[in-house]
C-alpha cells in the first residue's frame, strides 16, 4: 500500500524506494519525502463499489489500483451507483480544525471527492450549506459526490 497521506518520514537508516527522496540528514537521522504523497482532498475518476470492509482492503491491495484516481466505496448507495464517470475538478481546504473542514471545489461535472481524514459516523457534509451523504472511501476516508459547478463544502462533527 502507498503511503498515502505521508509527506515526510522521519529514519535512523537509509531507505532506498523510488516514491522517497532524502532531503535533509544529520548524523543518524533522515528526513525522505514521499514524492507520490495524496494531497488531503481530492478528486478521483474512478469509483469502485464493494460490499464491506474486507473486500475493500481485499481491492486496496490489488495491483491495478491507484490511490490517485481510483476511490473504493463500501456504502454505496443507488445516487452513487448511478454516477456516470466522475470527473476529475480542482479541491481547495480553506478552513481545518478538528471538528470542521471547509473546501472550495470547481468541477465541469459532477465528481467523487476524497478527504483523508477518517470516516466516522458523527461526521456530516454539507455543500452550499445543503446536508449531504458521506460515504466510507478507501476503507478510512470520507468521501462525498459533488455537483457540476464551484461548490462550498463543509465536513463537520456533530458532538461540537
Amino acid at each position: 500500500v502507498d503511503l498515502l497521506g505521508v509527506k515526510f518520514i522521519l529514519s535512523l537508516s537509509e531507505l532506498d524506494s523510488p516514491k522517497l527522496k532524502k532531503v535533509f540528514q544529520e548524523g543518524e537521522t533522515r528526513i525522505y519525502q514521499n514524492v507520490n504523497v495524496l494531497p488531503r482532498a481530492f478528486f478521483v475518476s474512478k469509483i469502485i463499489p464493494v460490499r464491506d470492509n474486507e473486500d475493500a482492503i481485499g481491492k486496496m491491495f490489488e495491483e491495478s489500483f491507484n490511490f490517485n484516481t481510483d476511490a473504493i466505496v463500501e456504502n454505496a448507495d443507488e445516487k452513487l451507483l448511478n454516477m456516470k464517470q466522475a470527473e476529475i475538478g480542482d479541491a481547495k481546504i480553506t478552513y481545518y480544525s478538528e471538528n470542521k473542514v471547509s473546501i472550495e471545489t470547481d468541477n465541469s461535472e459532477e465528481g467523487f471527492l476524497v478527504l483523508t481524514d477518517s470516516f466516522y459516523p458523527t461526521w456530516n457534509a454539507k455543500i452550499d450549506s445543503k446536508k449531504e451523504n458521506i460515504y466510507r472511501a478507501d476503507y478510512n476516508f470520507r468521501g462525498i459526490i459533488i455537483p457540476a459547478g464551484k461548490h462550498k463544502i463543509e465536513f463537520y462533527n456533530s458532538l461540537f
